[in-house]
């Protein structure tokens, strides 16, 4: 095999072992919660790397959870507006507010509830 070949192959396989979580959820998403039913919800942007990793948390652990725009939807806007929203990503389980990046007070928080 040439040379350039075997790197690009070597490349390949690294970056398929660094995403395996990320491409088995992609495959094999956690089921859907039942509409009313969540007990988690993310006040997020589409722009936000740490609520890009939040997202990522949950799906890694199988956390059912809702998705909250603070800037496109309406209810996102007053309930981000509520929870004196400085930052994103704010996540909210039970009556539990989480400011930030913080799975370990997300697993806390979940296990209280």
């Amino acid at each position: 095999m040439p040379k350039p070949a075997l790197l690009l192959l070597i490349a390949l396989l690294g970056g398929l072992y660094q995403n395996q979580n990320q491409i088995k959820n992609w495959l094999n998403p956690p089921p859907p919660a039942a509409p009313g039913s969540y007990n988690v919800v993310l006040y997020s942007t589409t722009w936000c790397g740490y609520c890009a990793k939040m997202r990522s948390y949950f799906a890694d652990h199988h956390i059912r959870y809702r998705d909250v725009d603070v800037e496109r939807s309406e209810e996102g806007i007053r309930a981000y507006a509520d929870l004196g929203g400085n930052g994103v990503p704010i996540v909210v389980i039970g009556k539990q507010v989480i400011y930030g990046y913080a799975p370990e007070q997300v697993d806390e928080a979940l296990a209280l509830n």
